[in-house]
C-alpha cells in the first residue's frame, strides 16, 4: 500500500472521529440534555396542569356547596324574627294565653343573648301557670304554629294539687317554662381597634 494512501486513509478516519467526537460533544449532547430538560418541564407542567383541574373541579363543588348554604341560611332567616319582631311575638304568645284561658303567673322575657360569632342571638321567655291538660297542649300548638320560630327550650309540668290524691280525669296542672326564639346576627368580619365596624 502507498505511504500516501495510507496517510490519507488516517487523516480520513482520525477527521470522521475527531468529527463524531465534536458532533457528540457539541451539538447532540447539549440536544440530549435539552430534551430530558424538555422532557422534566413537561411532567412539571402537566402535574401542575392536573393540580389546576382538581383544584377547580374542587372550587366548583365549594361553589355549588356554598349556594346550597346560603339557600339555606335565606331559609332559616324566614323564620327567624327580626329585631322590630321581637316585641309583637311576646304579644303574641302573652294573646295565646289569653285565647286559651290561661292567666300567666310569670310572663318574664329575659334580655337577649347575642352570640355575634356565631351569627345569632338567643331570647328566653320564662313563663309559669296554671292550666287543665287540653289548654297545655293547645297552647303549645299554638305557639308550634307561630309564623317565626319560638320552641320550648324548658317544660315542667305537675300537678297543681300535690297534697290530695288525684281523682279527676282532667287534673289541673303547675307547669313552668322557658320558650326561646333565635333572631339572626351577620356575622362581623373585622373590628375597628376599639370594637366597632371599620
Amino acid at each position: 500500500m502507498d505511504k500516501d494512501l495510507l496517510k490519507k486513509v488516517l487523516i480520513t478516519i482520525v477527521l470522521l472521529v475527531a468529527l463524531g467526537y465534536a458532533g457528540n460533544v457539541y451539538v447532540l449532547k447539549p440536544k440530549k440534555e435539552h430534551i430530558v430538560r424538555l422532557d422534566r418541564e413537561i411532567k412539571s407542567v402537566t402535574l401542575r396542569i392536573e393540580k389546576g383541574r382538581r383544584a377547580l373541579r374542587r372550587e366548583k363543588a365549594l361553589s355549588r356547596e356554598i349556594a346550597e348554604l346560603e339557600a339555606k341560611l335565606e331559609t332559616i332567616k324566614a323564620v327567624l324574627p327580626t329585631k322590630e319582631e321581637i316585641p309583637g311575638l311576646i304579644r303574641e304568645i302573652s294573646r295565646l294565653g289569653y285565647y286559651n284561658r290561661i292567666n300567666y303567673a310569670l310572663f318574664q322575657p329575659g334580655k337577649e343573648v347575642v352570640k355575634a360569632d356565631q351569627g345569632y342571638a338567643i331570647l328566653a321567655i320564662k313563663l309559669e301557670f296554671k292550666s287543665f291538660y287540653p289548654q297545655l297542649v293547645s297552647l303549645l300548638s299554638g305557639i308550634s304554629k307561630m309564623e317565626r320560630l319560638v320552641k320550648p327550650a324548658t317544660l315542667e309540668v305537675g300537678y297543681a294539687s300535690r297534697g290530695r290524691k288525684v281523682v279527676s280525669r282532667n287534673p289541673r296542672l303547675t307547669v313552668k317554662c322557658t320558650l326561646e326564639t333565635y333572631r339572626y346576627i351577620p356575622l362581623q368580619k373585622r373590628k375597628g381597634k376599639k370594637g366597632g365596624e371599620k
